[in-house]
């Protein structure tokens, strides 16, 4: 007959065995919840980083000046400063899988085991799919402060806040360290889409980096829909996995457009270039499940999952 010691291991262990046998469903489930996440994912801007103190990228804000000579004239000379080093810090996520023994008792027979464990992991998942969800929309901490991941908004806050506080450890002052920006012109259903032509224009630049995913919240993707939307776009989205995963995909210039019903600001539209986004965690903490522990003079049994992870932008001007 088992003991209680040798009981409560064996219930560990069940559960223990099905995390990680569930593990890279359970991530494929969060990230593809989330239509943001999951084109990052697809476009291959998960990055791995193996510990550190920060998250460091290097950022170029200027290049040495070029001068017309001809004979006679003195060289161009003196070294330009033309890069810093920008830097994130890692922000962490515990999610947890509590159990009281009493539970595992009523629930160890054969044919409740497995859906009693499957419940408290499910769980689990649901809890750190919405903490992603609504980090990578929340609003704009602009001295970097606090402990939640930081998000979109975080990139590419309101404009009146483009100049105020830091990025990356960086001023956000400095022009070279801001994203573009154009106000709506009303009416929006009239004026969007040469809005929306001018906008992406100007982050282009000449092509030098078109925007490659537009996220917006439910009134302007219904207004783009409506009004400005040419019939030849209304097609299911070829070019990324989000239809399949069942998000309402729109096209602008056949980049996806997808809306949030989410913290983004209301009649905000993002313009982004995903080639300078990247979700960066460590592999060692990263949806792996912690030592099961005692909650003192209580009957229950908990296991954490702790994340670390952040989410970075380079090159704000995309």
């Amino acid at each position: 007959m088992a003991t209680p010691p040798s009981f409560t291991k064996v219930m560990d262990n069940a559960v223990t065995e099905t995390w990680y046998a569930m593990m890279p469903d359970v991530i494929d489930n969060i990230t593809d919840s989330i239509a943001t996440l999951a084109l990052l994912r697809e476009r291959g801007r998960f990055k791995t980083q193996n510990g550190g103190q920060d998250i460091t990228r290097t950022v170029r804000y200027a290049l040495p000046s070029v001068s017309n000579v001809s004979k006679g004239d003195i060289l161009p000379q003196g070294e330009t400063q033309s890069k810093t080093a920008a830097r994130w810090t890692w922000r962490y996520t515990a999610g947890h899988v509590q159990r009281s023994i009493f539970d595992d008792q009523i629930n160890s027979g054969p044919d409740k085991v497995k859906d009693y464990v499957t419940d408290r992991i499910e769980e689990l998942m649901l809890s750190l799919e919405d903490d992603f969800e609504e980090k990578l929309h929340a609003a704009t901490v602009t001295d970097e402060s606090g402990k939640a991941m930081q998000g979109l908004n975080d990139a590419i806050p309101v404009s009146g806040s483009k100049s105020t506080g830091t990025y990356g450890g960086i001023d956000r002052s400095n022009s070279w360290w801001q994203a573009k920006y154009k106000a709506g012109t009303a009416p929006k259903e009239v004026n969007l889409l040469d809005d929306m032509k001018s906008l992406y224009n100007t982050i282009d630049s000449g092509g030098k980096g078109h925007p490659n995913y537009i996220v917006t919240d439910q009134t302007l993707f219904e207004v783009y829909e409506n009004y400005a939307l040419d019939a030849s776009q209304i097609i299911k989205d070829e070019g990324t996995k989000l239809a399949d995963l069942g998000f309402n995909v729109l096209r602008f210039k056949g980049q996806p457009m997808i809306y949030t019903t989410e913290a983004i600001n209301a009649t905000d539209m993002l313009m982004l270039n995903t080639d300078f986004i990247d979700v960066v965690y460590d592999p060692k903490m990263w949806f792996n499940l912690g030592p099961w522990k005692d909650v003192p003079l209580q009957g229950e049994r908990i296991a954490h999952v702790i994340n670390a992870c952040n989410l970075i932008s380079p090159q704000l001007r995309r």
